[in-house]
């Protein structure tokens, strides 16, 4: 492709390149550059692309596009930008052809229950028959075919294994879809895609906000700039669907005002466009509600329990409406919904006199909704067991609101690893423990194998076993690197080695 085909769109300050010249590839690190590359210099947290230009020019780079004149070549064609993360996005997408102009594009943000939510939508549009692509935390899938994203199967850090892809992964998605027919694309957009530009070329049909709780303060630093970025999704797309109940939603509304929002209210008592009104808790049977809104009202019921998918559903409904399904297709798809991977996943041990469930949560407040949930859910006389870590080189001002938590709403708490990274294991659990009620009881099994092994080995008649933290991962991420850890099939051997005796 042409150098003046990729720069379509772009916001091109300088040009010192031949515009007409062919560009074979496009890579952003220099170790990846090739004989008439163009190279991008993106900034990133720990380094700065600009300073890898001489090594990408020894490569066989033929260009390099730059936002730092300081930083420009003497001996390299370059174009200036205004942003190259921003223009990465529209040269990604210039490259596969604007994959998303001819299909609806509904993108999920949030700290919580972005999957949940994509996943309720999938399940609607797949009943009404849509072929439908995915991408986000789980998995990227075209219809049920799973989309290899290339570039993030030795490292889980790497972009590719990013929720949100970066761009020259999360457009080459977008095409493979375009090119199986994929009618409505449903997106995972965190907030680092959002503040690093990646979905900016994307065509959104429709944003939608789950809830703001603290998170990646690494990263953000502060409520107000992870606000921001969450927002910048909204002033990209005509129709937001906001979970009004939230105290975030009505800031974040104020900085994207031109969007169109229809609020989802799961209190009654509150002004909003859409409520969940008569709801029932059903225990371990799910949920049930009645959906209202201006001249559309049905009851909803759904299988997969907790207050949370009362306002999962509710949007995922709204979005549904909005792209023209009818109330009675959506009815049914929620009626059979089985649920997500890794997402209160119940793990079937045939036999056992416990419950076993997995779950993602891995913010004070998703483990704290996980286990009111459970606690509302269980009967009389059933004993909570909750085994969790925390991440390591990731926000440690929440371990100890963790472990408050924790010790506040189980019975029992495992202390474990979850992806030390870097870090010392023993450091991070000690700070949990920081938070904890020490009187309550727990204990401290760093090795998250043998806790696992522990937690079955002990669990009595009609305990509810809860493994936070990995949810559908399946792997552990030490200071060695990535290793396989299937926490499912962890605890199927160790039940099974138990009942052999």
């Amino acid at each position: 492709m042409r150098l003046y085909e990729l720069l379509r769109g772009v916001d091109v300050l300088q040009s010192h390149a031949d515009e007409c010249m062919e560009i074979p590839h496009i890579v952003s690190d220099s170790r990846r550059a090739r004989s008439g590359c163009m190279f991008l210099c993106l900034r990133g947290v720990r380094t700065d692309g600009h300073r890898y230009i001489p090594q990408a020019k020894e490569k066989g780079a033929a260009v390099a596009v730059i936002d730092d004149t300081a930083c420009a070549p003497a001996d390299l064609p370059y174009v200036v930008v205004g942003n190259t993360r921003a223009a990465a996005a529209q040269i990604w997408n210039n490259y596969y052809g604007d994959p998303t102009r001819d299909m609806r594009v509904v993108a999920i943000t949030g700290t919580n229950g972005k999957t949940s939510t994509s996943y309720i939508l999938r399940a609607i549009l797949a009943a009404a028959g849509y072929k439908t692509g995915l991408i986000g935390t789980v998995r990227c899938l075209c219809g049920d075919e799973e989309i290899d994203l290339g570039g993030g199967g030795e490292i889980a850090d790497v972009p590719a294994a990013m929720t949100t892809p970066d761009p020259e992964f999360l457009y080459g998605a977008a095409a493979q879809m375009r090119d199986r027919g994929t009618e409505v694309l449903i997106l995972e957009a965190t907030s680092h895609a959002l503040d690093l530009h990646k979905v900016d070329a994307m065509h959104i049909d429709i944003g939608i906000f789950t809830n703001l709780t603290p998170e990646h303060m690494d990263y953000h630093g502060t409520m107000e700039r992870y606000l921001a970025a969450k927002a910048r999704l909204f002033a990209m797309c005509p129709v937001g669907i906001v979970l009004a109940d939230d105290p975030y939603a009505g800031p974040l509304m104020e900085l994207a005002p031109a969007c169109r929002y229809i609020r989802c209210r799961a209190r009654e008592d509150a002004e909003g466009d859409v409520y969940a009104l008569r709801q029932q808790m059903q225990g371990i049977d799910g949920v049930s509600y009645v959906y209202y809104a201006k001249n559309t009202v049905f009851r909803v019921k759904c299988p997969v329990p907790g207050q949370f998918t009362v306002a999962n559903t509710m949007l995922a409904i709204t979005a549904a409406l909005r792209l023209g399904i009818d109330p009675l297709t959506i009815q049914d798809a929620l009626r059979s919904f089985s649920g997500v991977e890794g997402r209160m996943e119940r793990v079937i041990l045939p036999g056992a006199p416990f419950t076993l469930f997995l779950d993602y949560a891995h913010t004070p407040a998703a483990l704290e909704t996980l286990l009111r949930t459970v606690r509302q859910a269980r009967r009389e006389g059933q004993k909570i067991t909750l085994l969790f870590g925390c991440g390591g080189d990731r926000d440690p001002a929440k371990r100890p609101v963790m472990g408050r938590i924790a010790s506040a709403l189980a019975d029992f708490v495992i202390l474990t690893s979850d992806n030390c990274r870097t870090e010392n294991p023993a450091e991070i659990l000690s700070q949990i423990r920081r938070g904890m009620d020490r009187e309550k009881p727990h204990i401290v099994l760093p090795d998250r194998r043998e806790a696992i092994r522990y937690a079955i080995r002990e669990a009595g008649t009609g305990d509810i076993l809860l493994f936070a933290g990995k949810g559908h991962e399946k792997y552990e991420i030490d200071a060695y690197g990535k290793h396989p850890f299937d926490e499912a099939d962890i605890a199927r051997r160790a039940y099974a080695e138990i009942t052999r005796g």
